[in-house]
């Protein structure tokens, strides 16, 4: 049985730090019944006993209005009165409030940011809490200190929240497959008019003069030429050895 319940306990927990953000150390505000109801069972530590329950580290809390509740209710309630004042005092931050069940109802308020669970045995506070706020609440029973399964209302909101998520999801991954489609068909645009402009041209007039001959075909020119010069030049008459005797005789 208590294995069953440890693992409640665990469910609750992992329900309320995934979807709400709650951590250790848990901050746990009491009222005075539950205090009464600890105590009455001969558990003299209330913030032992919710740290058991919880499994972690906890900063238990009671309020002035819880203080003057208990001291208003005479000697049958002078123990539990000791023991609310050896707890942390969470001042209450709003004016003109009567009563501690008002107190811990304005101090959870509807989004419960401070991420209190309420230990309480007020069962009217116990059902406007699981119906109005997000909270986790701890009672006492026979059998020992339990948490509370979250409500239906809370397990919808949950839910509903989920697939509002997964909605949005869903549509920003479509929307980012639109975008990437649309960026392909912009940059196969851009692709066909870059070609559009580089068209062929026809060739640049100064690139079009006849090349000079060079290396082997110059040297083939020039040899060419050179008995073409040789035929123009006249040509000189031997004169022979005899020839010149004759002359001079």
């Amino acid at each position: 049985m208590r294995i069953k319940r440890h693992k409640a306990v665990r469910k609750t927990l992992k329900f309320f730090h995934v979807n709400f953000g709650f951590r250790e150390p848990y901050k746990v505000l009491v009222d005075g019944n539950f205090i009464h109801a600890v105590l009455a069972t001969g558990n003299g530590d209330v913030e032992a006993t919710l740290s058991k329950l919880l499994m972690g580290n906890v900063r238990a809390f009671t309020t002035r209005y819880t203080l003057h509740e208990l001291h208003g209710m005479g000697k049958e309630y002078r123990a539990t009165l000791e023991g609310a004042r050896r707890l942390e005092r969470h001042k209450c931050s709003y004016e003109g409030v009567t009563t501690a069940a008002e107190c811990i109802k304005r101090e959870v308020g509807e989004k419960n940011e401070s991420h209190f669970f309420v230990a309480t045995q007020d069962k009217d506070l116990q059902k406007y809490l699981s119906k109005s706020s997000v909270v986790p609440i701890i009672f006492k029973t026979v059998n020992g200190v339990s948490l509370q399964k979250p409500g239906s209302n809370l397990q919808n909101f949950v839910n509903r929240a989920s697939e509002a998520k997964m909605g949005i999801q869903d549509y920003e991954r479509g929307t980012r497959v639109m975008r990437e489609l649309a960026g392909g068909e912009e940059a196969q645009q851009d692709q066909l008019v870059r070609k559009k402009k580089k068209k062929a041209k026809g060739p640049n007039p100064l690139s079009v003069r006849k090349k000079s001959a060079k290396g082997p075909e110059r040297r083939r020119h020039n040899q060419e030429a050179q008995p073409a010069a040789q035929a123009e030049k006249p040509k000189r008459r031997r004169v022979r050895g005899k020839a010149r005797a004759g002359a001079a005789g």
